[in-house]
């Protein structure tokens, strides 16, 4: 449907169109619409609201009211009774509302009766004009008193008419009264049902709220006579407020401009008739009646209760303190009098001056009748502070608590409230109201719009000036709170920061949130920075300045914190500052600030340190920052006041702490440490993340040793014995290195106290040593250790020297006793004290030669060192070797043998010595030396722990072992010889037998290194074949190794080791190796003639190929080697191609031809793995591998007789076969024997076998019909064209027969064409004669022939077979069958000469079905008749004009043809289109429409009586049937591969047939993907590799696409699949009704454009027509008229649906 063009139709319409009026009902319009308000006192709100726009400020408020009829009244004159009696049973009769502002102009009661006629003056709050009408939900007729003038309303039908008079003069009055008579008090109305007397204290806390905004001052309210209740407003002269400079008086939109800010002071007094508090009051509940009783019961009874009644939560303490009140106040039941109360109120008015557009005017003015003012104002009502134990009203009387029930609505406690003059429902989202006339309401104006376009732009900016207003509130409030800086505490000014905190917290605003946001986003966004005033712990400043809450931190005196009572009491404020950028949490420069600014006491150092450990230790600051902190911190310790100011440590300088569990907090530390008292509070992990470390004794000790510390340490036996004392109570916990440096600073000093006095350690004796006197021994001081002592150097022992001084000394004072000293004396002395040696003594003793020795070697009064001797032991003695000399009997475990070997005394010769006297003797030839030597190393081989220096012997290298190869003294080394005795076949040396058990002792490997092994083979192949025997055996034992390996088995298979041996004559006069090319006699032997690579040998038993190939027998073992290393048991077909491309010529003299052609033949049936090797077939094309021959004539040989010939048939007499290895370009694939036949002389012809000439096809070997060029030369064409046409009858006839018998024989792969395409594809025609000149190209050789039959190919007209008059029916046969068959063969001519020579009954005869052909001359017959009436009907159709739209579809219909079944091979036997019509029909079926239906497939109509419209009624439902059976007949597939035919573009046509056999392709099941629930399977082409990802887009489009129009078809979707085929002209098919789509034509032609409205329209036209092209083929399978028919049809029939689902397929485009 073409898109219409509105603009136009509206002009035309508007030009040319009748005028007619909206007509309106307004009963029903007021009805439902203007008189139908969902909020409560809708009425007395719009008159209240009209009084304020009238200028009033009082206005009275009487209800008249009906006794009751059941009710009498009471007798009596209290007023209270009767007033009392009036509330609870009178009912309402009329409502008066009077006011005395300005009577009403001309204009005002115009407007009065007008519907939707606002007031124009922009300052009004009033805007629709149907607000007035609101007095209909109640009145039916009001009556309007104003001045000097009345106005009555009165309804005529459905129609609302007026009636104005005059007020007489003895009733004028400057009043204006409204008077409205309830409808339902009316007896005699229909609705009869008059109305109770409302909620009093309801309608009084609606009237107190109403008087909060509004210009009134009074509001009065009576009942009949009595004034039950009246309000009061005062309100305090404005006092200016000046606007901060930091905010922005302009919003953001850029209409509104704040000028002046005024502040008022107000309250509202209520007074009412204590009547109306109870006379309205329910009845008791029951539960109420028993809390009563507990409550006057006592005590006991209410403490029993109280766990009954008792709530569950804890009430607020608001509401526990008016219950105690209550309480202690119970009610009076006293209804007379009156009582009052007063709210107190904070009012703030903003005057905005507006600025706006005429456009933007313009529109406010249609939508509200009214232009925007140009000055409006804006209030906001908060409630000042009080104390939260006080209520918010104060009043008197006995119902004084109905005043919080009054004014509960007045005070925004809970939620501010937007009044339009009125309470509108919308909450501000701050416990502030805001008063905004101008704002733009609702029509019932109870909410705020914010929808309509301009409209809400107007008042979300109002909003922006009541967001400021507040913003302006709160900075005032902040200022009163600072002027009380002085007089109150800051503490006692929290809670009303919190109050004020509260007030403007913005919380979700109801019904509609957006207000609530758009006025907090306006109070936060109206300053110039991100800053507002509140309280801090320095006083009221600037949020930029002040710092969110934090622990109390003494040592930050400085910074302005909130405090911590303030931002719990106001969290949500709290969190608002920081989430909108106006505060920032405590940072480190102000941190930095507070420490800069001044010292720290020692408290707050204590405070600060503990801090900074706490915030380090929760990963608040990190270690670099809480340096930077130490960096600035300075601290003023050590105060003494009397004394002096202390001292400054700066924290910056500190580097370690103390550990009182070392070193006591008393003594004496370095300036970098932190002093414990600053420390204790800090825990040891806090104080090694500030990056401080504990103060280490070494460190602590070099402090103490270094001036002045050190005087008093050497000085001061008691600071001294501390100093030691504290060391040596830490020793055991100090590590090696610290142990050193403790030693290295303390010996130097004189810090030992000893009996002599200080002396240094090494001068200092234990108290144990008491050989002298007079030694300075230690004394003993607290936590003194003896290895402490120990290890200073304080001795144990009186060293050499000084014994031998004293000693001196002793000899030279005349002692008569004198001590004599030998070796055996020091040795039992030292022995004795050996523990307590000094090191230094030992080395000395150790270097000293003290010992005398014992042995072959030994001189007279020699003496050794220790470790130049062995312990006694005969043994040794008989090796050669010294021992030790002793008077006394060795022993190891003894004080003087442990002496002995810790200065050195071997215990026994090591292995490397064993191993030197063993090369000593084989070098003398010592036998008896070298058997004593091996039998002591092997019998103290585990004693003497030899077992652990096996490496040592062979690192030694000597040649200590005898070999099985060479007799003693002839030695080796343990790394020279092995014990397999295998491994002496590659030329190694085996370890005599005797020593071959205590192989593991020298070290001696089993075998040699496998890489030397392989090497040794390599370097020197085997010569004799037990050697390679014996060699490849070995290896093959060690067949695991060489796995490990794999580069050596690759070295292995490539060099040549293998010996191969061949047959050597000895005669002299035919000496050498066998050859076969000469002939040898006479004796012979087998020597070896060369060596193979493994990978080149064979070790197979057959030996087909040998003579060619190499190969070798072994046993098992080698083999297996040989296997391993790369040989074959039989070459394969890759290692055959191989070496015939190598020598061709050997092969085929060896193995002869036939076996050669067998090898050709192999080779072939492999050629695809053979071809992916592409070196190898670069070998083999350029080789000689290709056998060909060539027929010779033998012109000597004389001719056999036929008679006499014993040849076959088809042996040529006289000819020989000489076959020849040629090369690619060489030979001729022979596929044309007739051209063969004639250049047999010239060519090279291949194999003729097929299997062959495809493997020689692939060398690139031409065929011969591709070498030979015909040039046909037809004659002219005959007159008489009667032979041509009965040969063509005759071909088309018999054709069919062929192929079916071809095809049985064969395959349908093989044919060409079928008969259907002979009969629109051949002509054959009648020449004079035909000749064919045939060259061989590149010989330069001709001949010419003349034949009887060829065809030729014309464009336009297809191929033409020319004959001459007498034409032979062979050559015929041997044209046409290269258009039949794909490879014709001389066998397929003869067999359709036969078939075109014999009658039909003779191939009847021979088992042919002929059947066909004469069941087809009766179908010609047949349609012969249908051609005639065909004829007729169309001659009818022009005389009948009338007829033409009913029957013009047929007049487009093609010529029919009969269906074919879709799986019938075309000219197969039983297909449909040879059938032919019932013979036993009676002609009255044949009439014009049956045989059109009949044409068209229609097989089954009844006979029609007639050609009416009924009967034509019943072709089209037979069409329709025919579709429906089309779209049942789709059925799925499950075929992984499919076989589909091309649908060929129509430009392909003249190259014949829709769909003809050499368009088949292949397509496969590539991957299946989830849609609406089912799985769809995807097929690709043949070159098709995608992946699903990269299909994911085109298929998300292509998908609903196709499965749509499956929907609008009723398609079964398991019937559709989607192929892709971008090699492929085919758009879809249909396989046996399954139907497939091709995604490469989507792809091409629609994707790009498919998200366009055209490009998608286009997209779904074509494929809808498309797939009833698809659906038309289960009806009709070739593309014929028929099924253009269908196709037509199809898309005719759902056209409907088609374009109904058309807007679903285009939708947001």
């Amino acid at each position: 449907m073409a898109s219409l063009d509105f603009a136009r139709l509206r002009n035309q319409t508007m030009a040319d169109g009748q005028d007619s009026e909206v007509t309106v009902n307004t009963r029903a319009l007021i009805d439902k619409v203007l008189a139908r308000y969902s909020s409560e006192h809708t009425t007395l709100r719009e008159l209240i609201q009209n009084a304020s726009d009238a200028g009033a400020n009082i206005v009275t408020i009487r209800f008249d009211t009906d006794p009751s009829l059941d009710v009498p009244t009471p007798r009596t004159a209290d007023k209270s009774i009767l007033l009392k009696h009036i509330i609870q049973h009178h009912t309402l009769k009329r409502l008066i509302v009077t006011n005395n502002g300005q009577p009403f102009t001309p204009a005002d009661w115009s407007r009065l009766k007008s519907i939707a006629d606002g007031n124009p003056d922009e300052t009004k709050i009033g805007a629709f004009g149907v607000g007035f009408y609101s007095v209909f939900s109640d009145c039916d007729e009001p009556f309007v008193v104003s001045g000097d003038r009345t106005m009555a309303f009165y309804w005529k039908g459905n129609t609302l008419s007026t009636k104005v008079a005059n007020v007489p003069a003895e009733h004028a009055s400057s009043n204006t009264t409204f008077s409205l008579d309830y409808r339902q008090a009316n007896p005699a109305a229909p609705s009869y049902n008059p109305s109770k007397i409302p909620s009093l204290s309801t309608l009084c806390q609606f009237l107190a709220t109403s008087l909060t905004f509004v210009g009134l001052e009074c509001i009065e309210l009576y009942l009949d006579d009595y004034r039950v209740a009246a309000f009061t407003k005062k309100i305090s002269p404005p006092e200016a407020i000046q606007v901060p400079n930091e905010l922005k008086t302009t919003t953001d939109g850029g209409f509104m401009r704040v000028s002046q800010v005024t502040r008022q002071r107000s309250q509202i007094e209520a007074e009412w008739c204590n009547v109306i508090a109870m006379a309205q009051t329910p009845p008791k509940r029951a539960a109420e009646l028993v809390q009563a009783e507990v409550r006057n019961a006592g005590t006991t009874l209410k403490s029993f209760f109280s766990k009954f009644s008792a709530p569950a939560t804890q009430a607020s303490t608001k509401v526990a303190k008016s219950i105690q009140s209550i309480e202690k106040s119970p009610p009076s039941d006293d209804i007379s009098g009156h009582s009052k109360g007063i709210i107190f109120l904070h009012v703030c008015t903003v005057e905005v001056e507006t600025r706006v557009t005429r456009s933007f005017s313009a529109e406010i003015e249609r939508a509200t009748k009214k232009p925007p003012p140009r000055k409006t104002r804006i209030a906001l009502l908060t409630s000042p502070y009080h104390d939260p134990s006080e209520s918010l009203s104060t009043g008197s009387g006995t119902t004084a608590d109905l005043a919080s029930r009054i004014f509960s609505e007045v005070l925004p406690t809970k939620a501010g409230r937007i009044f339009i003059g009125f309470p509108t429902a919308q909450t501000t989202g701050f416990l502030a109201h805001v008063s905004a006339p101008s704002l733009i309401p609702t029509v019932e104006r109870e909410n705020i719009d914010m929808n309509a376009r301009f409209i809400s732009t107007w008042n979300i900016e109002l909003l922006r000036v009541a967001g400021l207003a507040c913003r302006i509130s709160y900075g005032s409030d902040m200022a009163d709170l600072q002027s009380r800086m002085g007089k109150d505490p800051i503490e006692a000014l929290i809670p009303r920061a919190v109050y004020i905190f509260q007030q403007y917290t913005g919380n979700a605003s109801h019904p509609s949130t957006l207000l609530g946001e758009k006025l907090e986003e306006a109070f936060w966004t109206c300053s110039k920075e991100r800053s507002i005033d509140m309280l801090s712990s320095k006083g009221v400043m600037a949020s930029k300045l002040v710092r969110m809450p934090a622990e109390t931190l003494s040592f930050l005196g400085e910074v302005p914190m909130v405090p911590q009572e303030l931002a719990t009491g106001a969290v949500t404020f709290m969190l608002n500052l920081h989430r909108r950028g106006f505060i920032s949490e405590l940072t480190m420069g102000d941190i930095r600030t507070g420490l800069e600014s001044r010292a720290l006491n020692e408290e707050e150092l204590i405070e600060f340190l503990k801090w900074c450990g706490a915030k380090l230790e929760s990963g608040e600051i990190d270690a670099t920052g809480i340096r930077n902190l130490f960096e600035i911190t300075v601290a003023n310790i050590d105060i003494k006041p009397e004394e002096n100011s202390g001292r400054i440590l700066p924290l910056g300088t500190i580097s370690t702490y103390v550990n009182v569990s070392r070193i006591t907090p008393t003594m004496p530390i370095p300036e970098d440490t932190i002093p414990f008292t600053y420390s204790k509070a800090v825990s040891s992990r806090q104080l090694q993340m500030f990056g401080w470390i504990e103060l280490s004794m070494v460190r602590w000790l070099r402090f103490m040793t270094t001036t002045p510390e050190l005087h008093e340490v050497t000085t001061s036996e008691k600071l001294a014995s501390q100093v030691l004392g504290l060391t040596a109570k830490c020793w055991d916990q100090l590590d090696g290195t610290s142990r050193e440096a403790v030693v290295n600073i303390l010996t130097p000093h004189a810090v030992m106290p000893t009996k002599m006095g200080m002396r240094r350690p090494e001068e200092s004796y234990f108290p144990t040593v008491k050989l002298f006197d007079d030694l300075p021994t230690v004394k003993h001081f607290p936590g003194s250790k003896e290895k402490f002592l120990q290890a200073l150097g304080v001795r144990k022992t009186v060293d050499l020297p000084m014994v031998f001084d004293r000693m001196r000394n002793h000899d030279s004072t005349g002692q008569s006793e004198r001590m004599s000293w030998n070796h055996v004396d020091l040795i039992r002395y030292f022995a004795s004290v050996i523990d307590e040696i000094p090191k230094k003594d030992l080395v000395r003793l150790h270097q000293t030669p003290f010992l005398p020795g014992e042995g072959v070697s030994v001189k007279p009064g020699q003496l050794f060192k220790a470790e130049g001797l062995y312990a006694p032991d005969q043994g040794i003695l008989s090796l050669g070797l010294s021992q030790v000399k002793l008077p006394f009997e060795f022993k190891f475990n003894s004080r003087e043998g442990a002496l002995l070997l810790s200065l050195g005394l071997k215990q026994c010769p090591d292995s490397v010595t064993m191993a030197h006297i063993l090369h000593r003797a084989g070098q003398s030839n010592d036998r008896q030396l070298y058997t004593l030597a091996m039998e002591y190393f092997l019998h103290n081989y585990y004693k003497n722990g030899y077992g652990a220096e096996v490496k040592h012997i062979a690192t030694v290298g000597l040649p200590i072992l005898p070999t099985e190869q060479a007799p003693f003294p002839a030695l080796v080394g343990s790394f020279q010889c092995f014990t397999n005795e295998h491994a002496a076949c590659l030329g190694y040396a085996i370890l005599r037998a005797d020593l071959r058990p205590h192989a593991d002792k020298f070290g001696i490997q089993r075998d040699p290194d496998i890489k030397d092994c392989i090497q040794r083979l390599l370097k020197s192949p085997p010569k004799a074949k037990l050697d390679a025997e014996m060699q490849f055996s070995y290896l093959a034992s060690r067949s695991a190794e060489l796995d490990k390996h794999r580069s050596l088995i690759d070295n292995i298979s490539t060099t040549k080791i293998v010996p191969i041996f061949r047959k050597y004559y000895l005669d002299p006069s035919c000496a050498g190796f066998e050859e076969r090319s000469r002939q040898q006699f006479g004796k012979s032997e087998t020597r070896l003639h060369h060596w193979d690579a493994p990978e080149t040998v064979f070790v197979g038993r057959d030996q087909d190929w040998q003579g060619i190939l190499d190969y070798v027998q072994y046993g098992a073992e080698a083999t297996a080697f040989l296997l391993k290393a790369g040989a074959k048991h039989e070459p394969s077909n890759h290692d055959l191609a191989t070496l015939l491309c190598r020598n061709p010529a050997r092969f085929l003299n060896t193995i002869g031809q036939d076996r050669y052609l067998d090898l050709l033949r192999k080779l072939a049936g492999h050629g695809e793995s053979l071809w992916k090797d592409k070196e190898l077939v670069k070998l083999l094309v350029a080789s000689r591998v290709l056998l060909g021959y060539r027929d010779i004539r033998d012109e000597n040989k004389k001719l056999i007789p036929i008679d006499d010939d014993g040849m076959d048939d088809l042996e040529e007499p006289g000819v020989h076969r000489e076959w020849s290895l040629n090369r690619a370009s060489e030979v001729v694939i022979i596929d044309d024997v007739h051209h063969f036949t004639k250049f047999r002389d010239y060519i090279i012809a291949a194999p003729q076998e097929e299997s062959l000439e495809e493997f020689y096809a692939r060398f690139g070997v031409k065929k011969v019909s591709d070498l030979v060029k015909k040039d046909q030369r037809i004659g002219a064409v005959a007159r008489d064209q009667t032979t041509a046409i009965q040969l063509r009858k005759d071909i088309l006839e018999r054709a069919r027969l062929f192929l079916f018998e071809h095809e049985r024989d064969a395959s349908s792969k093989s044919i060409r064409h079928d008969a259907k395409w002979l009969s629109s594809n051949l002509t054959v025609q009648c020449v004079s004669d035909i000749s064919i000149r045939y060259s061989l190209a590149d010989f330069n050789v001709a001949t010419s022939s003349n034949r009887s039959a060829a065809i030729t190919r014309i464009r336009g007209q297809g191929s033409v077979l020319h004959v001459t008059p007498k034409y032979d029916l062979y050559e015929v046969s041997s044209e046409l069958v290269k258009l039949l068959i794909q490879r014709p063969k001389q066998n397929d001519a003869i067999a359709l000469e036969r078939i075109l020579t014999e009658s039909l009954r003779r191939l009847q005869a021979k088992g042919i079905n002929v059947e066909r052909i004469l069941r087809k001359k009766e179908y010609e017959a047949r349609i012969a008749k249908q051609q005639e009436l065909e004829k007729e009907y169309e001659e009818q159709q022009r005389v009948a004009e009338n007829a033409k739209s009913t029957v013009g579809r047929e007049d487009e219909l093609p010529p029919p043809a009969t269906p074919e079944k879709a799986h019938d091979m075309p000219g197969s036997f039983g297909s449909p289109d040879m059938e032919i019509a019932d013979n036993n029909s009676r002609p009255n079926d044949k009439g014009l429409l049956n045989n059109w239906a009949k044409k068209l497939g229609f097989k089954n109509l009844p006979s029609p009586s007639n050609t009416d419209g009924t009967q034509i009624n019943r072709d089209i439902q037979a069409t329709k049937s025919n579709i429906t059976n089309a779209i049942k007949e789709c059925r799925p597939t499950n075929m992984q591969a499919i076989q589909s035919k091309h649908h060929q573009d129509p430009t392909e046509l003249d190259k014949g047939g829709y769909c003809n056999g050499e368009q088949w392709e292949n397509l496969h099941k590539a991957f299946t993907i989830p849609y609406s629930g089912r799985h769809v399977d995807i097929y690709f082409g043949k070159e098709q590799s995608e992946s699903p990802n990269e299909l994911q887009e085109p298929l998300t489009s292509f998908l609903p696409l196709i499965f749509g129009l499956t929907g609008v078809f009723g398609v079964d979707p398991a019937a559709v699949n989607v192929f892709l085929d971008k090699k492929s002209n085919t758009v879809a098919f249909n396989m046996s009704g399954s139907l497939f789509f091709n995604l490469a034509w989507f792809l091409s032609l629609h994707h790009s454009k498919y998200g366009t409205l055209e490009g998608r329209s286009r997209a779904l036209d074509s494929w809808f027509l498309t797939y009833c092209h698809e659906l038309a083929h289960n009806l009709v399978s070739d593309h014929n008229a028929r099924h253009s028919w269908y196709q037509q049809q199809i898309a005719i029939e759902y056209s409907q649906q088609y374009r109904a689902a058309l807007p679903g397929f285009l939708q947001g485009l």
